[in-house]
């Protein structure tokens, strides 16, 4: 099977990333369906692998050559970077499910399509034996005097006596909401946007049971076996081993909007789940990982966004930190606490803190100033102690030093 790719095009974005979507043709020896592809590009000296946007369906592929049109959410730094790009083809999937769907469809649709035309036969039938008598053309005509009288095939419209009795009420109805919006003007440049703040609440409560089911995902055998499997023959190395294969596994499995895992700061009071992306709908929930960089331990930068003024306003007080406050990230695999090393003000094109640099780090990004999008408050922290949870577990933690804010 094969993919050609005739068009590539930017369609827009949001904070950190950039929308691209790409048009071709599938082709296979014999026409079948297949799973959204996956593209690779290149990091460095590793790759990123990005799923296509949630919502996007199955392919089709014909010998001939299907059209197709898939999107990406694709990280700043790697859309502007000259790495090299990749479409890797879905797995053919078998769609039986699908094509009953298409048959009864089909089979409604022809039931249907018979039963309005044994309905206008007999309209007809009875058209032809009864001729209805023409109207009056009076009757067709309407009033020269715009003062007469109702026609008389006019009908009276009654009139409530409720909506009559809630004029006097308008003025203070009409105060009543202009004190709402006040008080939602106010609490938003005091705390925060007060309907968006209950819609993260909400999310984030849903959000801690998805992580806990998480959690108990990655204690099982299954998960086990995987990161025994990626086991180095240096002892020191294979609690690093198994985070980084799990990490890689749960980056693999994890769609946008879904949780990757907690974090917690403890001079903002905070504790939040985040999940996977940067869309709108991702950072609705709560801070996003950004699609492309790298979860917490595997070698790279872990790139995480949040809003300062709606939905939950996670980030809000994150030009608060300070150089050497802890920031800990807690993975089903893994604990990991970082310090943070400063702070950036940044224009929003600007995505090169987010490159990776040759050691694990993280950075927390939000627009600045409150209330406004100009630039980007950037918090950059070094990772200073991994500690195994789950099937990664081992002996004691591994640890790790150094680095600098760049």
């Amino acid at each position: 099977m094969t993919l050609d790719v005739a068009h590539t095009e930017y369609a827009g974005g949001g904070p950190g990333f950039a929308l691209v979507r790409l048009s071709g043709a599938a082709r296979t020896p014999v026409a079948c369906r297949l799973a959204p592809p996956t593209l690779l590009i290149a990091d460095g000296p590793s790759w990123r692998r990005l799923a296509t946007v949630p919502g996007t369906e199955l392919l089709h592929a014909t010998p001939d050559g299907a059209p197709f049109t898939v999107a990406f959410e694709v990280p700043l730094h790697l859309a502007l970077s000259d790495g090299a790009w990749w479409l890797e083809p879905g797995p053919e999937v078998a769609d039986k499910a699908h094509d009953r769907r298409r048959l009864d469809e089909l089979a409604g649709r022809a039931a249907a399509l018979g039963a309005e035309l044994a309905a206008l036969r007999l309209r007809v039938d009875e058209a032809q034996a009864e001729p209805a008598p023409a109207p009056p053309i009076d009757a067709l005509r309407p009033p020269e005097d715009p003062d007469a009288a109702p026609t008389p095939g006019a009908v009276r419209v009654p009139r409530r006596g409720r909506l009559r009795a809630l004029r006097p009420s308008l003025p203070a109805l009409l105060v009543a909401t202009g004190a709402l919006a006040l008080g939602d003007a106010v609490a938003t440049v005091v705390w925060q946007e007060p309907v968006s703040a209950l819609w993260a609440a909400r999310e984030q409560h849903a959000l801690q049971d998805d992580l806990e089911r998480l959690d108990a995902a990655y204690k099982t055998p299954a998960v086990a076996a995987t990161a025994a499997a990626k086991k180095t023959t240096d002892p020191a190395r294979t609690a690093q081993a198994r985070i980084r294969a799990l990490a890689h596994t749960l980056e693999s499995r994890t769609t946008g909007g879904k949780p990757l895992g907690e974090l917690r700061i403890p001079r903002l009071d905070a504790r939040l789940i985040v999940v996977q992306g940067t869309g709108s709908a991702a950072l609705r929930s709560g801070p996003g990982h950004y699609s492309g960089t790298a979860l917490p331990g595997q070698d790279g930068t872990v790139g995480i966004a949040g809003h300062r003024t709606t939905y939950g306003a996670p980030f809000r007080n994150l030009d608060a930190l300070r150089r050497g406050d802890p920031i800990t990230m807690t993975m089903p695999y893994g604990r990991f606490v970082y310090r943070v090393e400063g702070t950036r003000i940044v224009k929003p094109q600007d995505v090169s803190s987010l490159r990776a640099i040759g050691r694990q780090r993280l950075v927390l990004t939000a627009c600045h100033p409150l209330y406004s999008a100009a630039e980007r408050l950037v918090v950059i922290a070094r990772l200073e102690q991994a500690t195994p949870r789950g099937a990664a577990a081992s002996t004691g933690p591994s640890r790790r030093g150094g680095g600098d804010a760049a």
